[in-house]
C-alpha cells in the first residue's frame, strides 16, 4: 500500500471514533472487552496482545492506509460517503469518517483508496502527448486495455493476474494497476531455524488521461522504462485506436528550462502567486557529471560563477521552485515543485496545483 510519513498513531486514535474502532478489530477477530475505550494510553498495549505476528502487522498496516486516506484524500472520502449514503456527523474529524467508509464495504473504500493514490501518484509524473484524441472508452475498449496490460505482465514473467481498475475523475481518465513483479527469495527465521522462502512483491502503477489536451502521465513503480513504454502503446491502442505510436509520443517535450536558464521567467508573482523562488538547479557541463546547485543567493549566474561554472556551457537538468501561494488574511502558503525535462515535473496534487500550472504554462515552462 502506498504511504507517507506523517502517521502517527496516537493521532490516529485521538481522531478515530472509539466504537468504530471496536467494530474494526471486531470484524478481524480481534476480541475487545466489554466497555473498553481505545486512547493513545492504551492503544500499544492493545496491540502487542495481538498474539498473532501476520495479523498485528497487517492490522497495523492497514490502520496505516486508513490514515493516510483521511490525511489526504479528505475530498473523495466525503465522494464515498455521498456514492454510498454512508451516515457520517456533522464536523466529525477525517479519521472518523475513513473508519466508517472501510467499516461500509470494500466497494466504498476501494473508492476512496483509488482516489487518495491518484493524489499520491500525481506528485510525479511523466507525460505523453498524442497526436489526435480520438479517444473512446467504451466497455469493450476498457476491457481490452485491461486485458492487454494483463497479457504483459504474464509475458515478461512478472505476474499471473493484475487487479486494474478504472476511475473518471471530470476530464480526466485513471487507470491503476496492482500486479505482481519478479520472483524474490529471501533468508527467514522461522521454527528457530533459517528457511529460504519465495516471494512476488506486488507492485502498484497508475496512467491518467487527460482528455482536453490528449496527455497520457504515466507513474510506474520500476525503474525501467520497459513497462512505461508499453503502458503508453497499449492505451494508444485500446482507447485511441492506434495501430503504432509515434515516436514523439515517447519522446514529447511537454516542459522545459529554457525561461529559467535564460532569465525570461518571472518571479515576481500575480494575482494568485505572491512571490516564487528558485532554489535549486542541477546542471551537467562539457565534460563533467550531473551537480547540483543550491540556489541562496536568487542569482543562478553568479550561484555558477562561483563555482567556476560557465552558464552557457551549463545544460539545465532539472530544477526547484518554490511558490508562494497569496491566501486571504493569511500567509502566503509555501509549495516547491522539481520540474525535470522532457516530460517530468513533480507537482503536489493540491488545491493550488491549478494556480502552479497555469503560472508555469503562462512563462513558457509547462507546454501543454
Amino acid at each position: 500500500m502506498a504511504k507517507h510519513r506523517s502517521f502517527k498513531l496516537e493521532k490516529f486514535i485521538k481522531g478515530v471514533n472509539s466504537d468504530l474502532l471496536k467494530a474494526y478489530f471486531t470484524w478481524h477477530n480481534i476480541p475487545v472487552a466489554e466497555g473498553f475505550v481505545f486512547s493513545i494510553d492504551n492503544i500499544h498495549d492493545f496491540l502487542d496482545g495481538i498474539t498473532d505476528d501476520g495479523l498485528r502487522s497487517y492490522v497495523e498496516e492497514e490502520l496505516h492506509c486508513i490514515n493516510d486516506i483521511a490525511d489526504r484524500a479528505r475530498n473523495y472520502l466525503e465522494q464515498a460517503v455521498r456514492d454510498y449514503s454512508i451516515e457520517v456527523q456533522e464536523d466529525e474529524p477525517s479519521e472518523t469518517t475513513a473508519m466508517r467508509v472501510f467499516l461500509h464495504g470494500e466497494e466504498a473504500f476501494s473508492l476512496a483508496y483509488d482516489y487518495y493514490l491518484f493524489v499520491v501518484y500525481s506528485e510525479k509524473l511523466s507525460h505523453h502527448k498524442f497526436d489526435h484524441n480520438n479517444c473512446n472508452f467504451a466497455d469493450d475498449r476498457i476491457a481490452l486495455l485491461k486485458s492487454a496490460i494483463e497479457q504483459h505482465f504474464k509475458d515478461t514473467g512478472k505476474s499471473e493476474h493484475c487487479d486494474v481498475r478504472w476511475r473518471s475523475n471530470g476530464d480526466k481518465h485513471i487507470v491503476l494497476v496492482a500486479h505482481g513483479d519478479f520472483m524474490k527469495t529471501h533468508l527467514i527465521f522461522e521454527s528457530s531455524k533459517v528457511e529460504i522462502k519465495s516471494f512476488r512483491p506486488a507492485k502498484e502503477d497508475m496512467l491518467v488521461f487527460d482528455s482536453n489536451n490528449c496527455v497520457l502521465s504515466v507513474n510506474t513503480s520500476g525503474r525501467s522504462d520497459v513497462d512505461k513504454k508499453k503502458y503508453i502503446e497499449i492505451f494508444g491502442n485500446a482507447i485511441l485506436g492506434m495501430d503504432q505510436i509515434d515516436e514523439s509520443t515517447f519522446n514529447n517535450m511537454l516542459v522545459v528550462l529554457d525561461p529559467i536558464k535564460d532569465g525570461s521567467f518571472s518571479y515576481s508573482g500575480n494575482n494568485d502567486v505572491d512571490s516564487v523562488h528558485l532554489t535549486e538547479v542541477r546542471v551537467k557541463c562539457r565534460g563533467s557529471r550531473v551537480i547540483r546547485v543550491a540556489i541562496g543567493c536568487g542569482d543562478v549566474p553568479q550561484a555558477l560563477s562561483d563555482l567556476g561554472l560557465s552558464l552557457q556551457d551549463s545544460e539545465y537538468v532539472s530544477a526547484k521552485l518554490r511558490f508562494y501561494i497569496k491566501r486571504s488574511g493569511k500567509k502566503p502558503k509555501s509549495i516547491t515543485i522539481e520540474i525535470k525535462p522532457p516530460e517530468n515535473t513533480k507537482l503536489p496534487e493540491k488545491a493550488e496545483k491549478g494556480i502552479i500550472e497555469s503560472y508555469l504554462r503562462d512563462n513558457g515552462v509547462l507546454l501543454t
